[in-house]
């Protein structure tokens, strides 16, 4: 079975080429947090997209779930032991026409696995300075300290703040509060929910929800009415892409990594 050039290109479209997805995945799994976290057998990657995709309080994703689950299955009959091996077996185009003949998944269902772990399991590499208040100086201050020494991206913060003893660790050296690096580190946190960028975690913490547990535990009337208080307040409409109600659910099912 000959893999289709032409239909590849167009299944991988917004990204330029085949081969941004696997780098982009596999630059985030670079991270030890992300490997620590994300990096599941086939079997648990099943049992993840259960509750990730099953959970929608919507019921959008049924057919997503049935296609994901059917491919996780025949990659765990595979012998692929992990998402980060999975990545490395179609980490180029050469790579991924010997997996394709060897599989024998569709071609749709193979990219279909890397953007639901793109786009829904692991988080996106985004600069710091989105995640922080642009008309607030001391913050973009902070940001810039932070980047001159090598935490440029949220992943960074994940990765060097997490815990007490590293937060500790990085205001020691960078000069940056600790209390502030605590607060990015949590906004960085935020990004891990799929889809979620700077603006959305700007709306979350100036709504009061300052952590992902804060969110996971919230009742959906009261997060609603502080959304609305807090756009009222700034004079904008917030619902345009902030879905109040999977936000609070995928809260609870994401891994705990800021301790």
């Amino acid at each position: 079975m000959e893999l289709d050039w032409a239909e590849l290109e167009r299944l991988v479209k917004p990204s330029p080429n085949y081969a941004d997805i696997p780098r982009r995945l596999l630059d985030v799994l670079a991270y030890d947090f992300a490997r620590k976290y994300y990096n599941h057998s086939m079997r648990e990657a099943q049992a993840y997209a259960a509750r990730l995709l099953g959970s929608d309080p919507r019921q959008r994703y049924g057919a997503m779930l049935e296609e994901i689950t059917a491919s996780f299955l025949r990659l765990q009959e595979l012998k692929v032991n992990s998402t980060q091996e999975f990545i490395l077996s179609v980490e180029n185009p050469q790579k991924l026409e010997e997996f394709y003949k060897r599989s024998q998944l569709p071609l749709q269902a193979l990219v279909g696995v890397l953007h639901y772990l793109l786009y829904w399991v692991l988080p996106a590499r985004i600069y710091l300075r989105e995640l922080v208040e642009p008309e607030e100086p001391q913050q973009l201050g902070y940001v810039t300290t932070l980047r001159e020494s090598g935490v440029r991206f949220n992943l960074d913060l994940l990765e060097m703040g997490r815990t007490r003893q590293f937060r500790g660790r990085l205001a020691r050296i960078t000069g940056v509060p600790e209390e502030f690096i605590f607060e990015l580190t949590n906004r960085a946190d935020f990004t891990r929910l799929p889809y979620v960028r700077g603006s959305t975690v700007r709306n979350y913490f100036n709504a009061g929800y300052t952590t992902l547990e804060k969110l996971a535990q919230a009742d959906l009337a009261g997060l609603q009415a502080d959304m609305d208080s807090y756009a009222a307040a700034i004079g904008k409409n917030l619902k345009h892409g902030m879905e109040l109600d999977s936000g609070i659910v995928i809260a609870g099912i994401l891994p705990k990594i800021v301790t």
